[in-house]
């Protein structure tokens, strides 16, 4: 038993001397800053684009861009200089992997300033930090207005027309200052906005200080520190991190509480939940709750779609969770990270319907375990709005091919569906000039050798373990296939579908096209993008099991009558709404359709739609039994 009088104060790690007689306070001038250290120094190398990348990525709570340029400034022994940059629309290219001389010449011209330079203004506003550092506090976030307050003469040359303000934040890791990170604007930020950015800045200086700190000490693992600065909610700060133990796995899940400053709550997050399902493969939940439930006893499974991991679904998560009050699970399906793959030797790749009889029910069975008296309603992106789909309305064929008679009942574990951009099949509105005719020469030709021939022209791709292709090979693979099917016309075109039109998104920012490049995106296997080839060259507007056995839209347009709630996006072309139109002869008595004037993937991005979107699905879970 702990002894009473063992009290919070006495129990303090580290002695703030926030209320320190003033007169006995050294002066910011005299403090010494010390060189970082060399192991430090060379980590932050490998990782410093990440912090510009971040800071010109950051937006207000209405998705606005905040910054159009970032750099940051290391202490580099007795000096500062900028070693990263990054500008608003060079995003893009930098994750493309284009050269991009601007940048390269800029921090060319820069020199290096001299940290006992009395012009040194950087080098001030870091002794201060490092006082309010010592009080226990984060850095002040500074405010400078650069076409009117003194500026160092080589940093001067340096700025132009539209660099005319700027806000920065002094960096520490482990208690000792690195630098201090920039953003740049045109305009000043309204003062409605300061308080917010802010916050923003303050939960950004702790994930670096974190991160950069934690990999040092664990193996120095540059791209997971890259990925997780890049990737931080900015908009929340932590306010604890505990490793949590679980009934059914040996890894601990990483549980974060913390401060929506957007939505003004607290929220947990816990990752990764792995849930083993067949063939050595696992899935991966994270998971959002929110610290007041709704009274709905509905929980949210979101899955996302082809060639996508889960992090495309945050932004759909985190306003169903935080505004609305449900507790959301993500889902990253197999193959989508090393801890969802087989550990242990060759395995043949996976297909969609790995994806509906396998993954899925071992999701439902999972969270019915965790959650016994709560209901799940699903909602899914594209290919992941196909799979609970499919598995409702395929479920008695599904349970009888398998000889499995205790797959998880539609009914009792599914509450409803949400199906946003799903297609039935597939219909690609693609360039294609003379994909018809591909269609015909494609009927012509056995099941067997059609696969044989996507197979061959993949495998350029493979890797040697598994048959994967990410995306933008998917791409190349679409133009291999389309130069050598010539001889079924005369007349093909040489415009083909294009990474743009899989975003479809006409407002995207850099930021946004960086992060799906970066992050979402992700490789897929062989055989799903065989499916889902064979179902656009098939004259039968249908989708097929790999085997043949189970007309997957037969059924769904035959059997499904589960509360259904739709999203269509007008301007799809890898879903197009008139491949939708069967929606409204569904046997479902509680079925919505609803529509916006989105693509495919700018219907969960564009911030304004994600927000009606969620509006519409909350008010319609609140009528489901």
């Amino acid at each position: 038993m702990a002894l009473e009088e063992n009290s919070l104060e006495d129990r303090l790690i580290k002695i703030s001397t926030r209320d320190s007689n003033k007169s006995l306070m050294v002066s910011p001038d005299k403090i010494f800053i010390f060189p970082v250290p060399k192991t430090t120094y060379q980590f932050l190398e490998n990782i410093w684009q990440s912090f510009t990348n971040k800071m010109v990525s950051l937006v207000d709570f209405n998705d606005d861009p905040i910054f159009n340029f970032s750099i940051f400034e290391v202490i580099d022994q007795d000096e500062m200089k900028i070693v990263a940059t990054a500008t608003h629309f060079k995003l893009k290219e930098i994750a493309e992997r284009r050269r991009i001389p601007g940048i390269e010449e800029y921090i060319k011209k820069s020199r290096p300033i001299h940290l006992g330079d009395p012009r040194n203004e950087s080098a001030g506003f870091i002794r201060k930090s490092i006082i309010d550092f010592n009080k226990g506090l984060r850095p002040e976030v500074i405010f400078v207005n650069l076409k009117e307050e003194e500026i160092h003469p080589e940093k001067k040359v340096l700025l132009s027309e539209t660099m005319n303000h700027a806000i920065g934040i002094p960096l520490f890791v482990n208690e000792n200052p690195i630098g201090i990170l920039w953003g740049i604007t045109k305009d000043p930020i309204p003062e409605e906005k300061l308080r917010p950015l802010t916050l923003q800045l303050y939960s950004l200086f702790d994930v670096i200080e974190f991160v950069v700190a934690k990999e040092m000490e664990s193996g120095n693992d540059h791209y997971i520190a890259q990925k997780n600065i890049e990737k931080a909610d900015t908009v929340s700060n932590s306010r604890n991190l505990f490793y949590t133990t679980t009934k059914d796995q040996k890894e601990p899940v990483t549980s974060i509480i913390f401060k929506s400053h957007q939505y003004n709550i607290e929220y947990r997050m816990d990752a990764s939940f792995i849930i083993p399902t067949t063939d050595g493969y696992a899935v991966s939940l994270k998971s959002f709750t929110p610290e007041k439930l709704n009274n709905t006893g509905k929980n949210l499974l979101l899955i996302p779609g082809f060639f996508c991991r889960r992090s495309v679904m945050d932004k759909l998560a985190k306003e169903l969770a935080l505004k609305y009050g449900y507790r959301v699970f993500l889902m990253d399906m197999r193959g989508r990270s090393r801890q969802t793959m087989p550990k242990h030797g060759k395995k043949e790749g996976w297909t969609v319907d790995n994806y509906i009889q396998d993954d899925f029910p071992e999701i439902l069975r999972w969270i019915r375990w965790h959650y016994p008296s709560e209901r799940t309603v699903v909602l899914g992106h594209s290919m992941g709005g196909m799979i609970p789909r499919f598995y409702v309305s395929s479920y008695e064929k599904i349970k009888e091919l398998k000889e499995e008679f205790n797959l998880p009942q539609p009914e009792e574990y599914i509450a409803g569906i949400v199906s946003i951009t799903s297609p039935n099949y597939i219909s690609l509105k693609s360039n294609f000039i003379g994909l018809d005719t591909l269609k015909r020469g494609f009927s012509l030709l056995p099941h067997k050798m059609i696969s044989d021939m996507i197979l061959s022209m993949a495998s350029f791709s493979m890797q040697a373990t598994i048959q994967t292709i990410d995306l933008k090979k998917f791409f190349k693979l679409i133009l291999n296939l389309h130069s050598s099917l010539r001889s079924f016309s005369y007349n093909i075109g040489t415009k083909v579908l294009t990474i743009k039109d899989f975003v479809g998104y006409k407002e995207i920012t850099p930021p946004e096209w960086y992060f799906l490049m970066e992050d979402v995106f992700c490789e897929e296997s062989v055989s799903v993008i065989m499916q889902f080839f064979q179902s656009q060259i098939s004259n039968e507007r249908s989708f097929w099991s790999n085997d043949g056995r189970i007309n997957y839209t037969e059924n769904f347009l035959n059997n499904f009558n589960m509360p259904i709630y739709s999203v269509v996006g007008t301007v799809d072309k890898i879903v197009p709404e008139e491949s939708l139109a069967e929606l409204k002869d569904l046997k479902s008595e509680n079925k919505v359709i609803t529509y916006y004037e989105q693509g495919h993937l700018g219907i969960i991005f564009h911030g304004e739609t994600v927000r009606k979107i969620c509006k519409g699905i909350d008010e319609w879970i609140q009528g489901l039994k």
